[in-house]
């Protein structure tokens, strides 16, 4: 059988994750992400393509278009800033075309990091938070809508007005994701929690985010191997303690509401020039295989 496509035409290829950040344990997946050019069809057609995802049992792989990864790059997506930068140990396949997009990254450096990097952490926060009140005070049954003054009328609930049947409705919306977390909750994640009393993998995740979009607003630096990988280590080994964590965590979210406003990086990226540069990608890319 012949390989499809997105292997055929990868220029660029790298391992991402723990692995990369130096963060891994014994337990850990090899996860990568590559960019490719789509042939001729693709690019000239109606049949769009952005990315092939596959996921196994040891490794995730994702691999882009370049139009895709190009886009996602310049709203400064963490994911794919840090797929840019990984060590050069940590890059599995890179051909000339990859080179030059490697060469531009700083292309798609700007103070939007501080938006994104603070928007992966927080939300990788709040879920934290979600699960930590679900250990501390489990709900203790599906709520029903007599309780928020249901009437069932003609086999149809009625509510007195709809703030009730709005609270109704978010009481089961929260009843139903908290089953769902039980049900399909990650055995060493809930090994952590019962340690520790919440998720310390999310918690090292979301600080080592905020410190790299600190790091980037103020040097212009990406550290995907992390220099503080130690303490990063301890931190989700238990270092910290849940009211620390959240302290820490306000603490650097406050501080990268400064940075932004005082980074010397770029308001936005040069579009123009992403644009002329994928465009000579592609066109070299279907040049060199005669699909121009």
């Amino acid at each position: 059988m012949a390989e499809p496509f997105w292997e055929t035409n990868l220029i660029y290829r790298v391992v991402i994750g723990s692995q990369a950040y130096g963060l891994a344990n014994a337990d850990s997946d090899l996860d990568t992400c590559g960019v490719c050019i789509p042939p001729r069809w693709y690019l000239l057609g109606l049949t769009p393509f952005e990315q092939h995802v596959a996921h196994g049992a040891e490794r995730d792989t994702v691999v882009y278009a370049l139009v895709k990864f190009a886009r996602l790059a310049l709203e400064c997506n963490p994911n794919i800033i840090e797929a840019l930068y990984v060590e050069p140990r940590h890059i599995l396949h890179c051909d000339s075309y990859g080179e030059r997009l490697r060469a531009q990254r700083h292309l798609f450096l700007t103070r939007k990091a501080g938006q994104t990097f603070s928007g992966y952490a927080i939300s990788q926060l709040r879920r934290l938070e979600r699960h930590h009140r679900w250990l501390e005070n489990p709900p203790d049954h599906q709520p029903t809508q007599e309780e928020y003054g249901g009437r069932n009328i003609d086999g149809r609930y009625k509510f007195p007005d709809h703030d009730a049947e709005k609270a109704y409705r978010s009481a089961l919306k929260h009843w139903n994701h908290y089953q769902a977390w039980r049900r399909e909750r990650n055995p060493a994640r809930a090994e952590l929690e019962a340690r520790y009393g919440y998720d310390t993998k999310h918690a090292m995740h979301l600080l080592r985010l905020l410190r790299m979009g600190m790091e980037i607003l103020e040097t212009g630096e990406v550290h995907v191997y992390r220099p503080d990988r130690e303490w990063l280590l301890a931190v989700r080994n238990g270092l910290l303690q849940y009211e620390e964590l959240l302290a820490l965590a306000a603490e650097y979210e406050a501080r990268l509401a400064t940075l932004e406003a005082t980074s010397t990086l770029p308001e936005t990226p040069d579009v123009a020039q992403v644009e002329e540069l994928v465009m000579a990608l592609q066109t070299e890319w279907l040049g060199a295989r005669g699909e121009l």
